[in-house]
């Protein structure tokens, strides 16, 4: 076998001969990744033989091996993202995903932005760009109207942040290879994140007290209450209500549909489409369906009529980063009006819904699916400490304590 799996990790190593020659690669990706690899060798070493083979037969002198040389033409990662990334993020990728990597990419062009795209295909240059930013740490790129740089207030980068950096690397580099501008994609390993700081939801306590602050604001945001309610009822994600239309209502099953929604949302010119593009369906609880009923009594419910329009004037979370419903997001007051600011946020409705149902014993994998997550991994990760699993271990604690003796200062059991 020209390739050898060398750990359950997917490391592998390559090797083929042709004509006298021998090519050999290591890398990790599995079987899969394995073969292409194999083709790949094949296919240069075939083309290198018959190339030499002409040569002879014709009596020229054979082609001089590639050598870096070659590469010196190539555009600098700068010159690259400048002229060919921006396109082509624009088409892939939504404004808010652009927005979110611009940060990110500014360290990336700062620190290595003079290099040349084969340049950074050595482990080297990647090792030597994390290491610079962990030692200088954050980096102010702002400016101040005054042109001042903008006052940084991290003292240090997180994993978080120097991954999303690796991770723009990373698509810049592959689109090169897929341009074939360089002639592979190197692997970028991305460093551990931190997952210390544990999500808690606020208590029942303080959600009926943010219920009855939210109904204090009803002059300015008459659905405020009724939206918060609903997402912490139904768990979604707060594009998802606020791209809620009525034909992905179903008031014969009692349930809503996250699907496409066409003519309300549009990111590129294209409908709005749910999170990984994942179907699914969540069942409506009693209070979820009561304000179901109450807005299809009250409002138009036209199949792509919003269930809670972001518009008038009376948006209930900030919602305008797409240039649409602009206007006062009336959330963050309503929390800073209960005394919980820093401590909840809207996506905090979500949380609140998980937790719900892992601690009244629903199954983690049900949450999960109805949380519509990539994977169940994701959804063990942030809320596994609630699944019944872990009940189990909180028991089990405590029924070792009941039956555990209780020795004196003479090692006898007291009685």
């Amino acid at each position: 076998m020209p390739y050898k799996i060398l750990s359950e990790e997917g490391d592998w190593i390559v090797q083929v001969q042709r004509g006298g020659q021998r090519r050999t690669k290591r890398g990790t990706g599995g079987e899969r990744e394995a073969k292409r690899c194999e083709a790949q060798l094949l296919a240069q070493l075939e083309s290198e033989t018959q190339r030499k083979h002409a040569a002879r037969v014709l009596g020229v002198e054979e082609p001089s091996e590639p050598t870096k040389t070659a590469f010196k033409k190539l555009p600098t990662l700068r010159d690259f993202y400048c002229d060919r990334w921006v396109k082509h993020a624009e088409v892939v990728q939504n404004a808010r995903t652009r927005a979110r990597g611009v940060y990110a990419f500014q360290y990336v062009l700062y620190y290595l932005g003079d290099k040349r795209l084969d340049e950074l295909c050595e482990p080297r240059m990647i090792n030597e760009f994390v290491e610079s930013m962990v030692k200088n740490g954050p980096m102010s790129f702002a400016k101040n109207r005054d042109g001042s740089p903008r006052k940084i207030l991290a003292t240090e980068l997180t994993n978080v942040t120097i991954n999303k950096s690796l991770q723009g690397i990373r698509s810049l580099l592959y689109l090169a290879h897929q341009e074939k501008l360089i002639p592979n994609a190197p692997s970028i390993n991305l460093l551990p994140e931190d997952d210390s700081d544990a999500i808690v939801p606020p208590t029942e306590q303080q959600f009926q007290h943010l219920l009855e602050v939210c109904e204090s604001f009803h002059a300015m945001a008459p659905l405020l209450r009724a939206v918060v309610e609903f997402a912490a009822e139904t768990g979604l994600r707060p594009g998802e209500v606020f791209a809620l239309t009525w034909k992905s209502v179903d008031l014969v099953r009692s349930c809503v549909r996250i699907e496409t929604q066409a003519r309300v949302k549009m990111v590129n010119g294209k409908p709005w489409k749910p999170k990984w593009n994942k179907f699914r369906e969540v069942p409506l609880s009693e209070r979820a369906r009561a304000i179901i009923d109450a807005r299809h009594a009250d409002a138009p419910h036209e199949p792509t009529d919003l269930v809670f329009p972001n518009d008038g004037g009376t948006p209930y979370i900030r919602m305008d980063y797409a240039g649409e419903g602009a206007g006062k997001g009336y959330f963050r007051d309503a929390v800073r009006a209960a005394g919980l600011k820093g401590s909840v946020t809207f996506k905090h409705m979500r949380h609140l819904f998980a937790v719900r149902l892992l601690t009244r014993g629903v199954p983690i994998t049900v949450v999960s699916d109805l949380l519509g997550h990539s994977n169940i991994q994701l959804t063990v990760k942030r809320y596994g400490r609630f699944a019944s699993d872990a009940k189990v271990k909180w028991d089990a604690v405590g029924a070792t304590a009941r039956h555990t003796p209780v020795i004196n200062s003479s090692n006898e059991p007291l009685r």
